[in-house]
């Protein structure tokens, strides 16, 4: 059944859920591991997940007022900051998605789908994809 989902910032992204035991083995043993892989053979060492309740679509851009352009200072640019050297230092946030239409790149190291938001050429902000049919092929071979 599909259920709604309170207080999110987006019209269009399918929220999943499941109980607490299969969750912490599927964050920790199948999609952190690609996590960090990908974003390691990217040379990013400073990443985050935002908050599933922010994550967005291509689809909320149709609509101004679904996602407002102040978005993207409060959840993505907020800690932007300039070093000593006046380097300016971010850590690079990405979202989880099951939705492929909006990763039209694939890494050529780890095979995982994605698309990036630039900032003057610099990435500052993943869509990566996660495939739900793989999901369910992984739990299949954990031990319950």
């Amino acid at each position: 059944m599909i259920q709604e989902q309170q207080k999110v910032t987006s019209f269009y992204v399918p929220y999943l859920s499941f109980d607490k035991k299969a969750s912490h083995i599927i964050t920790t043993k199948y999609i952190e591991p690609k996590i960090n892989k990908f974003f390691r053979e990217k040379g990013i060492k400073k990443y985050e997940l935002i908050d599933s309740t922010k994550y967005i679509s291509d689809l909320d851009f149709s609509d101004c007022k679904t996602v407002p352009f102040s978005y993207f200072y409060e959840n993505i640019l907020a800690d932007i900051k300039k070093d000593k050297s006046e380097k300016v230092n971010h850590e690079v946030k990405y979202c989880i998605t099951f939705d492929e239409e909006i990763t039209s790149k694939t890494c050529e190291k780890t095979s995982l789908k994605y698309d990036e938001i630039l900032l003057n050429k610099e990435p500052i902000f993943y869509f990566i994809y996660v495939d739900l049919k793989e999901i369910m092929r992984f739990l299949r071979t954990q031990d319950s």
